[in-house]
């Protein structure tokens, strides 16, 4: 008989007799004791007894970290049309499923339905903080180093130290001061220059630059070495307003890398491409300095205007730098911020050229190619070959007896061409040539830019045949000079 028939035979209570003994025959051991209190040494109300996280208000605990709802209500935003959610607490991007596995999967659920969530249209990292708060998610949180008052009289080692790596000379202590003073005056300034310098180790390169200059940027600042430049992640890029490139470019990879520094120093758009995170774009608002011991760090171009460039080779003593760290840490560098922040701009803006040093005409000289350096000595007359209108096979024959004394790379002779006409015109006439009294004849010349306006005016075949004449003429001198000696 089951349970049904026999409460229907016998009522309620003969289904409750039968339930229970068949639960005694099944388990008839003794029920365990409950532990008293000389077993454990605790109490039913001691609170160290109960297994609940710590107390306190708030995220932070010594057990890690919590995320409440309400947290995430007040300070996470969804940024539209992508998987990231910014977390204003800690000031960091994280993508959904990472922010789900750490908040738990309840709370992530509570929050992703409140009527309450937020949401933000974009990421920007605008220091001049000209976006609308409501809409954007900005990176820039404002400088965190308070400006020392005494200004001046607090930093006066640090800025003899700036005089000295500028080699003492006026113009160019003035202008790395305003470089450095723009950017911290005006945050988020793009310096159209950066700074290069190079020479001996031990000068106090680094103490300027990252020793000072760094801590004033804080988590703005960055020093980075070739692995982060040659690295396809490029999440250092970003949030940055100063970067210190400490021997990024050895001499056999710096044409390689000319074209990569000189969009990080004047591109407009950085792609941030950080691991396991979605590509994105920043405005580019990064001020580098170069720091190098090597006597030729970059390639500079002929006439270049993106680069300041100081050459050290003086090499103080150790009190020197003694003196000057003790003002550091008597908070020089909060003076020196202070007094950068006074410095008078009005003369200074972010596409003020940078003087032409003699270490970077040097470096300049360096970096050009043969033909170009070949050019460049014409130019400045120290071939003994007069400047002007040109036979392109007379340049051609003066290049190759050029190359000879001063054991150059002799090119083919196209790419010779290909290189003098980044610095001269090219042209095609009809001239006497090469003798006065010749037939015409027509002949390819190099033209200097000083003459460029008067190509093909009144006059100009006979001006350039006369240029050309003189040229070879004091070419075969040379010449004949040379087979005598």
């Amino acid at each position: 008989m089951d349970f049904n028939d026999l409460h229907v035979a016998q009522g309620l209570d003969a289904v409750r007799d039968r339930i229970n003994a068949s639960l005694q025959a099944a388990n008839d051991a003794a029920l365990p004791v409950a532990p008293s209190r000389a077993c454990g040494d605790q109490v039913e109300d001691d609170p160290s007894a109960l297994p609940h996280p710590p107390e306190g208000e708030g995220e932070d605990s010594p057990y890690g970290v919590r995320v409440r709802k309400e947290d995430m209500l007040n300070h996470f935003r969804l940024i539209y049309g992508t998987d990231l959610i910014w977390d204003g607490l800690r000031r960091k991007l994280i993508r959904v499923p990472h922010v789900r596995e750490a908040v738990g999967r309840e709370t992530f659920k509570e929050w992703q339905d409140h009527p309450w969530r937020m949401i933000a249209e974009e990421v920007v990292f605008d220091p001049a903080e000209t976006v609308d708060p409501r809409l954007s998610v900005n990176l820039y949180d404002g400088f965190k180093m308070e400006p020392d008052a005494r200004g001046r009289a607090g930093c006066e080692r640090i800025l003899g130290h700036v005089w000295r790596l500028c080699g003492y000379r006026q113009e160019e202590f003035f202008w790395l001061l305003k470089w450095m003073a723009l950017p911290l005056q005006k945050p988020g300034t793009k310096m159209a220059t950066a700074v290069l310098v190079h020479g001996s180790e031990g000068t106090g390169k680094s103490l300027l630059f990252e020793g000072i200059l760094k801590r004033i940027y804080g988590e703005y600042g960055i020093t980075i070495g070739q692995a982060q430049l040659e690295s396809q992640f490029t999440g250092w890029q970003s949030r940055r307003l100063f970067a210190l490139a400490e021997e990024v470019v050895s001499r056999a990879e710096k044409a390689h890398y000319k074209g990569v520094l000189k969009h990080v120093v004047t591109g407009e758009e950085l792609q941030i491409n950080e691991k396991n995170m979605p590509l994105r774009s920043e405005r580019n608002h990064v001020n580098f300095v170069f720091l190098s011991n090597s006597t030729v760090p970059l390639e500079l171009d002929l006439g270049d205007r993106r680069y300041f460039v100081l050459h050290v080779e003086d090499v103080p003593p150790p009190e020197y730098f003694e003196a000057l760290a003790e003002e550091i840490d008597q908070g020089g560098v909060e003076c020196f911020y202070r007094y950068l922040l006074d410095l008078d701009l009005a003369d200074y803006k972010p596409h003020t050229k940078p003087p032409l040093s003699d270490a970077k005409q040097r470096l300049i000289d360096s970096s050009l190619s043969p033909a170009r350096f070949f050019v460049h000595e014409w130019r400045a007359g120290d071939l003994g070959l007069p400047y002007g209108v040109v036979a392109v096979a007379d340049l051609w024959k003066a290049f190759l007896r050029w190359c000879e004394n001063t054991n150059e790379f002799k090119t083919k002779q196209r790419w010779f061409c290909d290189e003098v006409a980044r610095d001269l015109m090219r042209d095609r006439r009809d001239i006497r040539y090469p003798a006065t009294n010749g037939e015409f004849k027509t002949t390819r010349l190099f033209v200097p830019p000083e003459q460029a306006d008067r190509i093909g005016k009144a006059g100009w075949p006979d001006h350039a045949a006369e240029q050309a004449r003189t040229f070879r003429f004091k070419l075969e001198l040379k010449s004949d000079e040379g087979a005598r000696q």
